[in-house]
């Protein structure tokens, strides 16, 4: 049997698949008002996601906090310097070293942007100090720009893994890697990423329910309404 080694926990990959079906499925219902009470259930879901993602960044494994994703990137200035004055001719490992910083900075975009895509939702939904057609729009950008990004993240791991003959999709499945050395994360802790799936479902279930019997209320009292408004015109 081959050596592996674990570098990804049970929670980071539960969050990430959970983050992106919940993202897609809220990208495809946006503007299907059939569908309006599952987008908003989705965003509530994926505001508690967030939630409990920070959450993990103070007792989660050090690979999957928040630091290591900044400190990932924060070689990009620099490379941006060298690619500016090396030219044609780039050192061995220069393109790699940027397909490395452009994998992790598309993820960190995306974390960026969910919570301002999701506070324009919430000013849309909610009507708040009449600023929903405004937030309407804001809400339409980011849920475009950072739809865009989280297809663009999988493409260039598709890519990558392509030139450099090695699955970089595996981690967020198996959790591991091929190879000899120590495991990075110890513990796979699945009874935490179990209780984070079935709490976020749960969740996002109950408001879906609760969107659905609000949104069938409106409906029938508005049918109520006519019904009055033709008895009164007979």
């Amino acid at each position: 049997m081959n050596p592996t080694r674990r570098v990804t926990d049970a929670p980071t990959r539960v969050f990430h698949a959970l983050l992106a079906l919940g993202f897609g499925l809220a990208w495809l219902t946006g503007d299907a008002d059939d569908w309006r009470a599952l987008h908003v259930a989705l965003g509530y879901g994926i505001a508690g996601l967030l939630t409990a993602w920070l959450l993990y960044q103070f007792f989660g494994p050090r690979p999957a906090r928040w630091a290591m994703l900044l400190r990932r990137v924060s070689g990009g200035p620099a490379w941006l310097r060298e690619a500016l004055q090396a030219g044609a001719s780039p050192r061995p490992g220069f393109w790699r070293q940027g397909q490395n910083l452009l994998l992790a900075a598309l993820p960190l975009t995306l974390l960026l942007g969910l919570p301002l895509l999701l506070l324009s939702g919430l000013f849309t939904y909610q009507e708040w100090f009449g600023l929903e057609e405004a937030m309407e729009e804001v809400h339409e950008f980011f849920a475009n720009s950072l739809g865009l990004i989280a297809l663009a993240h999988p493409a260039l791991l598709l890519l990558s893994s392509w030139l450099r003959g090695q699955n970089l999709l595996r981690p967020m499945g198996s959790g591991k890697l091929p190879g000899a050395g120590p495991d990075l994360v110890r513990s796979d802790r699945r009874a935490v990423a179990a209780l984070l799936a079935l709490g976020l479902v749960a969740g996002t279930g109950w408001v879906w329910t609760q969107e659905r019997g609000a949104v069938a209320a409106v409906e029938h009292g508005h049918r109520g309404e006519r019904g009055h408004h033709d008895d009164d015109d007979d």
